[in-house]
Formats: C-alpha cells, structure tokens, sequence
C-alpha cells in the first residue's frame, strides 16, 4: 500500500487530538487511513458525518443559551479540524445530522427541538455559509418526514445479537443516564423494554449508513459526539462501522454542567 505524505500527516494530527478527548480513547483505525488514501488518489472530498444528539436534558437547561463546549465547538474545534485536512490537501464536506430519541422516553418536544436547532445552527451558520459544514435533520429531510424504525429481528428476539452481559451494562448505563439526564426514576422494566428498541434501532441505522442505500456514501468517517461505545450496535449488522469512527471532539458539548 502505497503511503502519501499527506494521509501520514494527517493521521498524526487527528491521533494526537485523539488522544486528547478522553483517557483509553478509541484509537483511529487502519481503515480511516486507507478511506484518505482513497480521496486523495481519486481527487475526492472526504465526508465527515457528525450525529447530533437532540439529548432529553435540554428539559433541564434553557435550550437557547449555548454552553461554553457549544460556543467553543464551533468557534474553534469544527474549524481547527477542518483546517487540518486544509493543511494536508484534503477537502472535505462535514455533515451535522440532528437525531431525536428512538424510544418516546427519550425524546423532547417540538417547541424545545426548534429553539434549540435554531440556537445551534446560528453558531454553525458562519461555517455552513462557507460551504464546509451542512446541517440537516435526520428524521425530517433525510429520512422524508419518516421516524426511525427498528430492526424487526433485532427486536423481537434481541438475544440473538446481543449478549445478556452486553444488554445488562447498557441497562445499568442506561438507568444512570436516564436519572442524570432527566432527574426521574425510571421502572425497570420501561428501562429494559426502551433498551431493547433502542438497540433495534441502532443496528437498523448502522445497516442503512454502512449500506449501498447511505445518503453519505458507503464510505465516510464518523466524527462524534459522543463516546465510541455509543455505537458498539450499529455494528450489529455492519461488523466494520466502528473502524470509521474518528474520536476528535470534545463530548457531549450539550451537557448543562457547561451552562453559565
């Protein structure tokens, strides 16, 4: 395989802010490397896709106020990794897509969604004007006004494609998330039934962006929010998904704690 300067540069750029988000962070794979290898034989724009969490606790905080990782998000990290890729002859198109909850527990209402949307596209609005960065809604422009539906394989016998220890750490994870997110005690039993649709989901989405049908392409690299393991099921039916994951954000920028 033959090895650019270009690909190898940037590569380092992106392991060394790899390595800064989170200690045990998710390294970058081979396959990012040889996707740039790939763009940059074929003079091709790399596509970068970035989910983005419509998360249920903007019920605790005022959904049109950015906080600091939010206003820093767009003042600095978008452009400086956008940037990187500049600098090592890459263009690139970068995709925001807002995702509301798959389960109704997990899902805020309309009037929040829209102020919030609002709130985040004026902070992206420089960059989008640009032209480098796009931000669409993925329930509404993507999927055409559908809702995402589950997997029905998945969701009527989840065993199947997932361990009972792997169902039992996102139950536990799920449980404090939902209490520290929300402030409410959750039955175990919604817990566990949410979860379930919610992993459903999840393979249903990581077959259709890994599958000939991506509005991306097949080919892309995820940029996320959120922590790697947040898409260990997308990989249910699309085993290599996590190899595109490329880990150089700062989490979970929508979190109150940031909120001044």
């Amino acid at each position: 395989m033959k090895r650019y300067p270009q690909v190898v540069r940037l590569m380092e750029l992106l392991k060394v802010r790899n390595e800064h988000v989170r200690e045990n962070n998710q390294r970058i794979h081979q396959w990012v490397e040889s996707y740039l290898r790939v763009c940059l034989e074929n003079n091709q724009c790399v596509t970068l896709l970035t989910p983005w969490c419509l998360s249920v606790g903007l019920r605790k905080r005022n959904e049109t106020i950015p906080t600091e990782k939010e206003l820093n998000l767009f003042r600095e990290d978008l452009p400086s990794i956008y940037q990187l890729f500049k600098r090592c002859s890459f263009e690139v198109n970068w995709f925001i897509t807002f995702h509301r909850g798959f389960p109704d527990s997990r899902r805020i209402d309309f009037p929040t969604e829209r102020r919030y949307k609002s709130m985040i596209s004026s902070l992206a609005e420089p960059h989008v004007r640009r032209g480098w960065l796009m931000l669409q809604d993925w329930e509404d422009e993507i999927l055409n006004g559908k809702r995402v539906q589950p997997h029905s394989e998945v969701l009527a016998n989840p065993k199947k494609f997932v361990s009972e220890g792997a169902l039992e750490r996102e139950f536990l994870w799920t449980k404090r998330w939902l209490e520290n997110e929300t402030g409410l005690r959750w039955k175990e039993t919604s817990v566990r039934r949410d979860i379930i649709y919610q992993i459903a989901c999840e393979a249903e989405e990581g077959r259709f962006l890994a599958g000939s049908e991506s509005p991306f392409g097949q080919d892309f690299l995820l940029v996320p929010l959120e922590v790697p393991e947040q898409y260990d099921f997308f990989s249910i039916f699309a085993p290599e998904f996590k190899q595109r994951i490329v880990s150089v954000l700062p989490l979970y920028p929508w979190r109150i704690k940031d909120v001044k």
